[in-house]
């Protein structure tokens, strides 16, 4: 399948399209990354619908709906042990014409904070449509975003089998600097 579509004309013919591909095909999200699975276990998942939305203040707007599910292998930056980290992302992307349209709610005099508050209150990411628009580089782009900028474990195996392992012993007892000061403090 072409992964290259009328960006436009999908959304406003209510199209789906869905594919799968490897992950060390997105070579841009790859990079750097330890080498991905073959097979089943390295694959990306996507769909993406096409749809103009039908009320609010997007009514008539062009909107893609786009979900991604992956399961690439990162590195922990805490015990540098590979692990599976599960992807599953939906996101709305509104289509726009040009730059300059992805910056008009900020030139309009909103203030600084209308950017977190769209986020906040679920308002679709904006992103340059064209007649040739990529559906692979924007299921790239959201796998990319998806992936923690520190990837780690929630806990690390090294540090479940070392707390689960053998009994620690005490560290050797100091007396509390404070204990110290105290009887300092009462020989005088």
């Amino acid at each position: 399948m072409d992964t290259r579509i009328d960006a436009f004309a999908f959304a406003r013919q209510g199209r789906e399209a869905h594919g799968v591909v490897p992950l060390a095909r997105l070579l841009r999200f790859a990079e750097g990354l330890p080498a991905q699975p073959e097979g089943e276990a390295g694959l990306v998942r996507w769909s993406v619908r096409g749809e103009e939305a039908k009320s609010g203040l997007l009514q008539g707007e062009p909107l893609l709906h786009l979900h991604i599910q992956a399961d690439p292998v990162l590195v922990c930056q805490r015990c540098n042990e590979l692990f599976t980290y599960p992807v599953d992302s939906r996101v709305t992307l509104q289509l726009v014409k040009s730059e300059a349209d992805l910056e008009d709610e900020f030139a309009s005099g909103e203030d600084d904070g209308a950017e977190e508050q769209d986020f906040a209150s679920g308002q679709p990411e904006k992103v340059v449509g064209s007649r040739h628009f990529d559906l692979l580089a924007q299921v790239e782009d959201e796998l990319i975003l998806s992936v923690p900028y520190v990837p780690k474990h929630d806990v690390c195996p090294g540090a479940q089998a070392s707390e689960g392992g053998a009994p620690q012993e005490p560290a050797a007892e100091r007396p509390s600097p404070f204990a110290v000061l105290e009887q300092l403090k009462h020989k005088d």
